[in-house]
């Protein structure tokens, strides 16, 4: 009977030791790792380089304009001009989003420029383009434009490029006349918009 009471009496000590240095093996676990280990968020995926948000591109322009075959409003003021000449103005636009990020948006754009102010005249023009934009930036339409010579139909194409927050266009445009045409490349800037 004395060795059973001698077991129980070991029995509760080792129970009295691990109830003792549960507390500190814990206590222990947390001064080897006081902090949990960090999970970092998975980086979010790759946003697409382009813009199709529904980000208007109207604003200022400016460029160059060769005149092939002279220009016959100069010759209607007596004037005469050399070939080459800047071009100002302004662009304004209308998207029709497809609600789809991936499929070419249809647009308008009205564009009203004016060449010559280099050489002490004024050749005003103004354009109506019906096109259509890619998701890549790339772009191209056709429509009337009306100058001091009548009216013509113009067909422009190009691309726009964003530099952070700023749309920047290039575009080619040329407008067959009845003596000749109109070659013209323009560019500017505008804040993107949309979102």
């Amino acid at each position: 009977m004395s060795s059973v009471r001698r077991f129980v009496r070991h029995l509760d000590s080792l129970a009295l030791v691990v109830l003792l240095l549960a507390p500190a093996q814990k206590l222990g676990a947390q001064i080897i790792l006081p902090y949990p280990p960090r999970r970092y968020p998975a980086p979010p995926p790759p946003s697409a380089p382009r813009i199709l948000d529904d980000d208007d591109r109207s604003g200022f322009r400016l460029g160059a304009a060769y005149l092939i075959g002279g220009s016959v409003t100069a010759e209607k003021n007596g004037k005469r001009v050399g070939p080459l000449m800047t071009l100002f103005g302004w662009q304004l636009e209308h998207q029709f989003p497809t609600g789809r990020k991936d499929l070419p948006v249809p647009m308008t754009e009205f564009i009203v420029l004016v060449g010559g102010i280099e050489q002490g005249i004024a050749l005003p023009s103004a354009s109506l383009l019906i096109g259509m934009r890619q998701p890549n930036g790339w772009e191209a339409g056709v429509g009337p434009t009306i100058t001091g010579a009548g009216l013509q139909i113009a067909v422009g194409a190009g691309v726009t490029q964003t530099l952070g927050t700023l749309n920047v266009p290039f575009n080619l445009a040329v407008a067959p006349g009845r003596r000749g045409a109109s070659i013209s490349f323009t560019t500017g800037f505008n804040y993107k918009r949309g979102s």
